[in-house]
């Protein structure tokens, strides 16, 4: 009888790795090169399409589409713009290969995807355009939780994808700063949309400085008053992450600078939803790491957070004077259940109280949002259109009952896996924790701002499925690689 081959680190010049949780150990050279075939993207002589480099450049290709709505040579193109970066998920969706990683919310978004589907077939569904369109865009935003995994995400890749949004964002941040200090020299077109509600409306977006000018509130790199918000706050978030994570001084001093700019920023756009989500997210991460132990981790968080944001709302107020003042103010005129109920929490209320006993199987696709604007047909007096303001809303039309109950269980079902790497002591060196703990504190954000706009029909929603992908892909690719060869 043959006598077995002697196998391991160190004998033969040959490491292990696992390429997937459950997949047999696969025999790799002392070069690199694997003596078998590999699983998932990771295979040889896929190219680009098994790289894992198609991460941070389908996020710059979301950047690239959201400079190019501020080009007024391409406004006429603005609908083929805004519908690219959805088309190119769909599309990595059915290029990229491989075997998918089964992120712990996937069973309920591909459930709740389905129940959309059959929307279909409601008889409220207008126009079929709309509804194909609708169907797609949310096939879109949650397709990275597939092509996402099947990558080899490396910790290194993981970080530049998070540097890359914290880079644009705290750009945006930084020119809403400078929309406001030099008023229309670096401002965008404002977006027809807008300009389409009204001169009232309009109005309402703008407030007067400290030195009289009337100015719109900080746009950042969109086309929308108060855009510059959405850049502050994650600015502050990745920000602080870095802040946390890395041991370079300059990494520190650029993390700190995108901290001050974008509360700067979010203070000046007088969006008081983003404040409110950043806060949750600012006290979850803190938590977390008070849970875990990291005294230390902790006190330096609320030490650079704490005195950054008591110096730039003084600095806004100076700035903004006290329009600035009067609208954050609003915030403490009554209780917290009493001022949401008086902005957005009516909207909720009625969402169940009216809307869901109407539609308690849904109200068929294509009737709301920016799909029945660009494609829906509102002639159609037998089925007009919706209106969806929080994104609870929204899941009730696409899905009655069922829909409140899947998609909500998939967010809640990633943010119990965040929670779980935040608590976690593996992978010291990479520090999954640490990001961990950042993800725990987003995604419990982003949940709470379902209570006040339609977050998983937009582009964020998709950044949302993506960043929580990237983790879990990154997260389970260093565990299949043999612990002295990470």
């Amino acid at each position: 009888m043959r006598a077995p081959q002697l196998q391991g680190p160190g004998v033969l010049k040959r490491r292990y790795v696992r390429r997937a949780p459950g997949a047999a150990l696969e025999a790799v050279s002392e070069g690199g090169s694997p003596t078998a075939p590999v699983a998932r993207g990771a295979r040889m002589g896929g190219g680009l399409l098994a790289s894992s480099r198609l991460v941070p450049l389908f996020v710059g290709l979301l950047i690239c589409c959201q400079l190019a709505l501020l080009v007024e040579a391409i406004a006429p193109l603005r609908v083929a713009v805004r519908v690219l970066a959805f088309g190119v998920s769909l599309v990595l969706l059915a290029l990229v290969r491989g075997r998918s990683l089964k992120h712990p919310a996937l069973p309920f978004i591909l459930a709740a995807l389905g129940i959309t589907a059959l929307q279909l077939f409601n008889p409220g569904t207008g126009a079929p355009l709309a509804a194909l369109a609708q169907l797609g865009i949310q096939l879109a935003i949650a397709a990275p939780l597939l092509w996402v995994t099947r990558l080899a995400i490396d910790p290194k890749t993981f970080r530049r994808t998070l540097a890359l949004l914290f880079f644009f964002n705290a750009a945006s941040a930084g020119v809403g700063v400078l929309q406001v200090y030099f008023p229309g020299r670096f401002q965008p077109a404002l977006s027809a949309a807008v300009q389409g509600q009204g001169e009232g409306y309009v109005s309402s977006l703008q407030f007067e400085t400290s030195d009289g000018v009337r100015v719109f509130r900080p746009m950042g790199l969109t086309d929308i008053p108060g855009g510059a918000s959405t850049g502050g706050f994650y600015a502050v978030l990745l920000g602080g992450g870095f802040l946390l994570s890395s041991r370079r001084g300059l990494t520190r001093v650029l993390s700190v600078g995108g901290i001050l700019v974008g509360l700067f920023g979010i203070y000046l756009s007088q969006v008081r939803a983003t404040a409110v989500m950043l806060v949750v997210c600012l006290v979850a991460l803190a938590a977390v790491l008070l849970v875990s132990g990291r005294v230390g981790r902790f006190l330096a968080l609320l030490a650079v957070m704490g005195t950054a944001g008591v110096a730039t709302f003084g600095w806004a107020v100076a700035v903004g004077g006290d329009a600035v003042l009067s609208r954050w103010s609003t915030l403490f005129a009554a209780s917290p259940d009493e001022v949401y109920h008086n902005n957005r929490g009516y909207f909720l209320t009625g969402t169940f109280a009216d809307v869901l006993p109407e539609y308690p199987l849904g109200a068929g696709l294509g009737r709301y949002g920016m799909t029945n604007a660009y494609f829906g047909d509102n002639s159609d007096r037998e089925r007009p259109p919706l209106w969806a303001e929080i994104q609870w809303t929204a899941w009730v039309y696409d899905g009655g009952i069922l829909g409140v109950l899947f998609y909500p269980l998939g967010v809640l079902m990633s943010l119990l896996w965040a929670f779980q790497v935040a608590r976690s002591r593996d992978g010291p060196e990479d520090e999954f924790w640490l990001w961990g703990s950042v993800l725990f504190a987003y995604n419990l954000g982003a949940f709470a701002l379902t209570f006040s706009y339609p977050f998983f029909m937009s582009q964020t929603g998709m950044e949302f499925w993506l960043l929580n992908a990237a983790l879990f892909g990154a997260l389970a690719h260093a565990k299949t690689v043999h612990p002295h060869r990470r």
